[in-house]
């Protein structure tokens, strides 16, 4: 008789996410274990701030309802339905029930063991996803990072564990004095098959670094001589790490700073170089090769189809759930590479046509989702142009030579696969290339008369990024937004409105809301509903903050959490939020051939509706924090 009832305990929880993504001899030995428990309507099956039980629960039949006591009034958080998880959050952490669980009805109920569930938990990918989706009625388990953590580092021996601390280096450690010979060190350094070597004072502080690339290039270019000192030819900008850090930490400071090289430390003392040799053997699609393809591009043909290698890269990366802040900043340290090859090709070309290069600095920007660097798959590009102040008699000259240049740079970018703009915001339009101090003005309008098209550009300008050309120009506008925004206050009660204008992902019985007309019918819209209300609300308390320098939404939470202890819980939230669907998204763009924004929901899985649907509960959580700070019921 048990295993018939053990057997139909299966044959059901089999058709609901997560046990839909569990081998079917796991699912039979939890339920030989589970408990079948009846409860009244009126009863309950744990009471709020109760001591943890080890079970976890599965309503099969009824409706329990997850109820907050507060000042002793009874909030309703949620209503588990048939096939539903609860108690999830206390069987992660151990600690005591947040909220009771009360039988709205009768109630029949599947208790699984912790000590059964727990160990298929932790070697089931899916299943850590499910919870790291923060699932089971929207309790948020504050444990399932390290359980999400150890499947992805245990997963194929071909995939680099990017999150896994660098404790040891393969590259012997070859130091010198500054007196030494480049003839000596040439020596060493092949004895010991290295290729680079740290140049020590005679304090034992590092001062340079020698590279195979230096002896190759300046010894062999005739710039030294075998004779002279090692000094001759090392270089002084040293860019060191603590040795300990995630492998991903010096894999992106080496992309960032165009280095193959870095120089470890432990305790501040010099420890030994990390180089990309040591890379090399474990990475599929290197990022580096990507990288210096496009660097070393002679053409424009050349330099797009390199490009057009990184949707290889991401969907193979997106598979091994490399994490999607560390694979933002290594496609965003490519696009910026692809843009800045641009805007060398457009100069060089503007050059043999005979357009004098006016004698003004710029700055090309990026905006939107790539000045957020968050632009994962190749949509819409959004950039313009900054340039220095000129007479009035050089201004029309000035302008059009810049138009020019932004509208070759962006043809470049629509052949490398990113489409343009349908709004035209981009740099090769002459409203979005301007002085700086038409930049100024442009800005100070936007934000002392804030109507609704206003706050449509702010939303999109104030997330600029600086990727080429005079920095300065950008550290002068960032100056006067911060100057602008501190003087007019009530500016950002306007932007906190027009944040919680996005209409909410669920309905009231949490189905996804969808398109009703057009193109996208039947769609959901993924961008619109759900990433857009999270990247809005980040953006205008980063600014109240008086932060203008952080445009990731990632990193601006992270901000906000170390600012504000008392809602970090929420800031961490929409921090794992934020990256499930833009993984999410990328994932689905990718399976598409598409934006990854429309969302066909009569062809995704149950399971990966339920993964949507609660990710969505810090959007709430923030609209409604966000209407309490700026006083919203009360501005129109």
């Amino acid at each position: 008789m048990a295993n018939i009832i053990s057997s139909k305990i299966a044959d059901f929880i089999i058709r609901f996410p997560p046990f839909d993504k569990v081998a079917r001899e796991e699912i039979i030995r939890l339920s030989e274990e589970a408990e079948v428990l009846y409860f009244k309507k009126g009863q309950l099956v744990f009471q709020q701030k109760e001591k943890a039980k080890p079970f976890i629960y599965f309503l099969k039949e009824g409706e329990i309802l997850l109820n907050e006591n507060r000042d002793k009034k009874k909030v309703l958080i949620d209503a588990c339905d048939e096939g539903e998880l609860f108690g999830v959050r206390a069987m992660l952490t151990g600690n005591p029930y947040v909220f009771e669980a009360f039988c709205q009805e009768e109630s029949l109920v599947y208790a699984f063991p912790l000590s059964i569930f727990k160990p298929i938990l932790e070697s089931n990918k899916d299943l850590s996803l499910f919870f790291a989706a923060g699932l089971a009625s929207g309790q948020k388990p504050s444990g399932f990072q390290a359980i999400y953590q150890q499947n992805k580092e245990a997963g194929g021996a071909d995939f680099l564990s990017w999150q896994r601390p660098v404790e040891e280096l393969s590259e012997p450690l070859i130091c010198v004095k500054p007196t030494v010979s480049i003839e000596e060190a040439a020596r060493e350094i092949t004895a010991k098959s290295s290729n680079a070597l740290i140049v020590k004072d005679e304090q034992g502080k590092a001062v340079g670094i020698v590279t195979d690339t230096d002896f190759r290039a300046k010894v062999g270019g005739g710039i030294a001589l075998i004779s002279d000192p090692i000094t001759k030819i090392m270089s002084i900008q040293l860019i060191s790490k603590e040795l300990g850090l995630p492998l991903a930490e010096y894999v992106i400071s080496m992309l960032k700073q165009n280095v193959k090289h870095l120089l470890i430390t432990k305790n501040e003392e010099v420890y030994g170089i990390f180089s990309q040799q040591s890379l090399f053997s474990q990475l599929q699609l290197n990022p580096f090769s990507i990288l210096y393809s496009i660097e070393a591009a002679d053409s424009l043909e050349k330099l797009c189809s390199y490009r057009n290698e990184v949707a290889s890269f991401l969907k193979y990366y997106l598979q091994q759930n490399l994490k999607i802040s560390v694979l933002s900043q290594l496609i965003t340290t490519i696009n910026d590479a692809l843009i800045k090859k641009a805007i060398k090709f457009a100069i060089a070309a503007l050059e043999e046509e005979k357009y004098l290069k006016p004698d003004v600095d710029f700055a090309w920007i990026s905006l939107g989702s790539e000045g957020r660097e968050e632009q994962l798959l190749q949509t819409d590009q959004d950039n313009a142009i900054i340039f220095g102040e000129v007479d009035a008699a050089q201004l029309n000259y000035t302008r059009e030579y810049f138009i020019q240049l932004g509208r070759r740079v962006n043809d470049t970018l629509h052949q490398a696969g990113f489409e343009y703009c349908p709004a035209n915001m981009m740099a090769g339009n002459p409203d979005w290339c301007l002085t700086i101090s038409e930049w100024e003005k442009r800005f100070q309008g936007w934000i002392r008369t804030p109507e609704k098209q206003a706050l449509l550009m702010a939303t999109i300008f104030f997330d600029y990024r600086y990727i080429y050309g005079d920095q300065g120009l950008v550290e002068r506008l960032d100056k006067h937004l911060k100057t602008e925004i501190k003087s007019n206050r009530i500016f950002l009660n306007y932007l906190a409105k027009n944040a919680t204008q996005n209409p909410a992902p669920l309905s009231f019985f949490k189905n996804l809301i969808v398109e009703r007309s057009g193109a996208h019918k039947e769609d959901f819209d993924l961008k619109g509903r759900a990433l857009m209300p999270l990247a809005d609300i980040a953006r205008v308390l980063c600014l109240e903050a008086g932060n203008i320098t952080i445009k990731n939404t990632v990193e601006r939470y992270l901000f906000l959490a170390q600012q504000d202890k008392s809602r970090k819980e929420v800031f961490i939230d929409a921090v794992q939020a934020y990256e499930l669907l833009q993984h999410f998204r990328a994932s689905e763009g990718i399976r598409n051939d598409d934006s990854g924004r429309f969302i066909p929901i009569k062809e995704i899985s149950k399971f990966d509706r339920q993964v949507l649907r609660n990710a969505f509960e810090p959007i709430y959580a923030l609209q409604q924090m966000i209407e309490l700070k700026f006083q919203l019921n009360y501005f129109n």
